[in-house]
């Protein structure tokens, strides 16, 4: 998973474990022992990566990835520096048996995630987001329980951060980490009691988050087949058209009433929609989200204009509201489908709160004396 063939240039195997022992020279009476040296097997291959590690400059594959994968290789590579640069500042604690084998399972895994080739099918359910990215928070989670106590509490305020995010600043769990970061200082002991606390914590606001993750995937498929079915309404209309069996009664001079008529009157739904979409998707907040939910959100509303367009000049043209009077030109029944086009709005609008709810939501604190203060901004994705 590694992205290359035999026959590249570049580093062999042996040469990355060179380079890494030179970066950790902590390892080097482990990684040097029979290949293995009594390091367990996965966090052996996470220090010889040629991914995540020094051996990245022969993959040119891994450049050309999609955005989403570049983010979780820079995540993986960072959880990989921070669980070998804990085992350097610690070595006995790295000498026990299987140290840091669940954390480097899950950068390992997440990193063959961001690699794997994607099948459409796989794209729709968003198989190897969630799987680099449940990965990577659980590494994070079991990092946790590796490091030094002079940096859990500074990593206890990174959770807390995320926690408030998740939950909200009066959530129990948070105040509990809240008040033994409090005790750190006065009783020494209080380290023992923080650390599975905390990962546990870690553990809970990250599901949170990756449940809004799914979330946002489940909402995108949603909009793709609202997309797929106004198409599909749009392709009748049209056949319909071609067939000869709609009659606009428009006196369209050298384009006679049929296919081509309604075809004009879809491009034209299309530009309306398009006028009207405009000031809902610019206000889409700019966090990262892998799933593009604007996009998509912009495409139905693409796809809803032509078939307002279709629809409202039907009603218009059959005379079924007396108030209307109806087209007798084709300039005018074009500019009766850009109206109805951009009218799609009113259906629309409700898919635009929803989009701005899953991209920008966050919980907030309960009114009262003890609530601290949080960004009440969260990010789409966080680790």
């Amino acid at each position: 998973m590694n992205g290359s063939s035999a026959g590249d240039e570049g580093p062999s195997r042996a040469d990355v474990t060179v380079r890494m022992v030179d970066l950790y020279p902590e390892t080097r009476g482990t990684a040097s022992h029979n290949g293995a040296g009594g390091i367990d097997p996965a966090l052996r291959l996470l220090i010889e990566d040629p991914v995540l590690g020094c051996g990245d400059g022969r993959l040119a594959t891994v450049r050309k990835r999609a955005a989403w994968r570049q983010v979780v290789l820079s995540r993986a590579r960072r959880a990989r520096h921070e669980l070998l640069t804990t085992q350097v500042a610690d070595p006995s604690r790295a000498s026990a048996g299987r140290w840091g084998e669940g954390a480097a399972e899950h950068i390992l895994r997440a990193k063959e995630a961001a690699l794997q080739r994607v099948t459409p099918w796989s794209w729709f359910e968003g198989s190897q987001q969630e799987q680099a990215w449940l990965s990577l928070h659980e590494a994070e989670a079991e990092i946790i329980q590796l490091l030094p106590p002079e940096e859990l509490q500074a990593c206890a305020e990174t959770i807390l951060h995320k926690a408030r995010r998740a939950f909200c600043a009066d959530d129990p769990r948070v105040r509990c980490i809240e008040t033994l970061l409090e005790q750190m200082d006065t009783e020494p002991g209080v380290v023992e009691t923080l650390r599975p606390r905390l990962f546990h914590l870690a553990q809970e606001a990250f599901e949170v988050l990756d449940d809004r993750f799914a979330q946002s995937r489940g909402y995108r498929n949603r909009l793709i087949r609202l997309t797929t079915m106004a198409l599909g309404g749009i392709a009748l209309g049209l056949v319909a058209g071609a067939m000869g069996r709609l009659n606009l009664n428009v006196d369209a001079g050298s384009i006679p009433p049929g296919w081509e008529t309604l075809l004009l009157v879809v491009l034209f739904g299309a530009v309306g929609a398009l006028v009207s979409a405009v000031p809902p998707v610019a206000k889409a907040s700019g966090i990262r989200n892998p799933f593009s939910l604007p996009l998509f959100q912009l495409l139905l509303k693409l796809a809803m204009g032509p078939l307002f367009a279709l629809v409202g000049v039907l009603i218009l043209q059959t005379k079924l509201i007396s108030e209307l009077r109806p087209a007798e030109d084709l300039r005018t029944l074009v500019v009766w489908a850009t109206v109805f086009g951009a009218a799609q709005q009113t259906v629309t609008r409700f898919i635009d709160q929803r989009v701005s709810g899953i991209l920008g939501e966050a919980p907030s604190a309960a009114p009262g004396p003890q609530s601290k203060p949080h960004a009440p901004k969260r990010e789409a994705r966080s680790t």
